[in-house]
């Protein structure tokens, strides 16, 4: 590889908007999928929604820095906490509180999903910036 990857070279601005559409696409995508297996207590869709949410993190602030960080931990934050309350249509994806029995992680794989999210972003905030270093080959 002779050059940074292409969304790397984009100017601020670029880099900036990519962390937000990519910030926007992970989260719709891991909300949608955090579930997948819950009912039978093997939360593989959790498993595959953290890792998302973990190498979209990693590359904002590859990408961007700190301040791509913290942009990447905003937008994602907001839009999943936005369809987990529902305030678009009447369905919630991300239920929590169940009243009859259930599996112990289809009751809590919500708030591990919604909580977690926020701890995956502080604990890439207090790695190193050299973890985060995208070199080019010489």
């Amino acid at each position: 590889m002779a050059e940074k990857p292409w969304s790397h070279r984009l100017p601020w601005w670029g880099r900036y908007a990519t962390t937000c559409v990519s910030a926007v696409v992970c989260a719709l995508i891991g909300t949608f999928v955090h579930r997948c297996g819950a009912m039978d207590n093997i939360p593989y869709g959790f498993a595959v929604a953290m890792i998302l949410l973990f190498l979209s993190a990693w590359c904002a602030r590859s990408r961007s820095g700190w301040f791509g960080l913290f942009i990447h931990t905003i937008v994602f934050s907001a839009v999943a906490w936005i369809l987990a309350l529902g305030f678009i249509g009447s369905a919630v994806l991300v239920p929590v509180g169940f009243t009859i029995p259930l599996p112990w992680c289809a009751q809590y794989v919500g708030y591990f999903w919604l909580y977690g999210l926020i701890i995956a972003h502080a604990i890439l905030f207090c790695m190193p910036q050299r973890w985060f270093a995208v070199v080019s080959a010489k």
